[in-house]
């Protein structure tokens, strides 16, 4: 087996590698074997079924292909190491030749680009200790009361904590803005969750009444577009109701099913609280932690990963316009940028994303954190678990070996956070 490595740029390499002709029929005979363990032949036991067999049931292409597979991949594995390589990625394979005598291909790597870290000696980030209150706690229990509400449909005026449907399109100066129209919108007049003044305006309106009126978005409004200017808003009522909440008491309590009591009831909201903030305060200190590491750090950041980080950054937001029913291009030419306006933006988080992971991998690599085989394989299990009873995907399409490759990757991380923790905190 040869192979030679040419610089491309920066972390990125080219690797040709050539496997010959007595690799390849070891490899090939991998394959038999491979197949001799998993298929079933009517008068032989599983994992016993002779080479002869093997090639009758499943054919000479299946076998050759899978032979490419187990050269492809143990052929690339034995090179990276003989040439002292910590890959990132592997990508770009081009076969020039796949024959009886020889295995010709072409693959480009991105190399783990030199992580050199700083004097962290006295380095620490101080906890933050978290604790619940009462009003959380009532504030919590309120939303329960209200998502068990009844809804009493009523023909009188909008008072202050009705419940209203309202068709409704807001315009400026004569042309709709985004997200400005919407049917049979739910609004629970008093709980100003929509701009100012447009639920006072609702008070008073009947079921079929329709109204318009202009209102002065504030200057910090999350709709940058028409932050601080002047709004004018088309309503009808299609619905109006009266909110019936239950009585806080041991019977409703009991009612959700898994409490004794109001008291039981508090307990577990008050916990699930404490556990929320709990995971809050831990992210703020892995992040602070990452951060000051960083700032003592020089790293050697790779184009190609930092751009990667950004095209997913943009799928992801466009997902989440998508189910707002919203257009990314119609976004952004409300606030009058570009997509390349969007990824100038967002290109230092893009960076210290992939930095902090550069961090992560370089711990776990100088202090050699891994999990172990069972610990993977657990998790693996739970998240095949988790996928297919969500019906996200078909069992028969999961790739065993992606979900493995998920799992030790989240548990590295995990352990790397744990030791951090250990480390530089306070």
């Amino acid at each position: 087996m040869e192979s030679t490595l040419k610089k491309l740029e920066q972390n990125r390499y080219e690797l040709t590698v050539e496997v010959g002709h007595d690799d390849l029929k070891r490899y090939v005979q991998a394959a038999e074997d491979k197949f001799a363990k998993e298929i079933k032949v009517d008068g032989f036991r599983q994992g016993k079924v002779p080479r002869d067999k093997v090639r009758q049931e499943v054919g000479n292409e299946g076998i050759l292909e899978e032979g490419l597979n187990i050269a492809l991949q143990d052929s690339l594995a034995k090179t990276l190491e003989k040439e002292g390589l910590e890959v990132l990625k592997v990508s770009d394979l081009k076969i020039k030749e796949n024959s009886a005598s020889k295995l010709l291909y072409i693959v480009n790597l991105l190399i783990f680009p030199p992580v050199t870290f700083g004097n962290l000696i006295g380095f620490k980030v101080k906890k933050k200790e978290v604790s619940v209150d009462k009003k959380e706690i009532d504030d919590a229990l309120e939303f329960i009361r209200i998502s068990r509400s009844k809804f009493i449909r009523k023909h009188k005026s909008i008072e202050k904590g009705d419940r209203a449907e309202v068709d409704f399109e807001v315009t400026q100066n004569g042309l709709p803005i985004e997200g400005g129209v919407s049917k049979n919108h739910p609004v629970v007049v008093g709980d100003n969750k929509f701009i100012p003044g447009f639920e006072d305006q609702l008070l008073g309106m009947k079921e079929g009444e329709e109204k318009k009126f202009s209102l002065i978005a504030p200057k910090d409004y999350f709709h940058k577009a028409v932050a601080g200017k002047e709004l004018d808003f088309e309503v009808k009522v299609i619905k109006v109701e009266e909110i019936q909440k239950p009585a806080l008491s041991d019977e409703f309590a009991r009612s959700l099913g898994q409490f004794e009591g109001l008291h039981d009831l508090e307990r577990n909201v008050s916990e699930g609280i404490l556990d929320e903030k709990k995971n809050k305060e831990q992210q703020r200190l892995r992040i602070e932690i990452l951060s000051g590491i960083l700032a003592k750090s020089k790293i050697d950041l790779p184009k190609d990963m930092i751009n990667e980080r950004l095209n997913e950054m943009v799928v992801k937001f466009d997902n989440d316009l998508h189910l707002k029913g919203m257009e990314l291009s119609i976004h952004l030419a409300h606030l009058n940028k570009t997509e390349d306006d969007l990824r100038k933006d967002w290109r230092p988080e893009a960076e210290k994303q992939v930095a902090f992971a550069l961090i992560l991998k370089k711990i776990a690599k100088d202090n050699n954190i891994k999990p172990t085989p069972e610990e993977i394989e657990e998790m693996a299990n739970n998240l095949i678990q988790a996928m297919t009873s969500k019906g996200e995907v078909n069992p028969e399409n999961i790739n065993l070996a992606n979900t493995r490759e998920a799992a030790l990757a989240e548990l590295t991380n995990e352990k790397v956070f744990e030791f951090l923790e250990k480390r530089y905190s306070v």
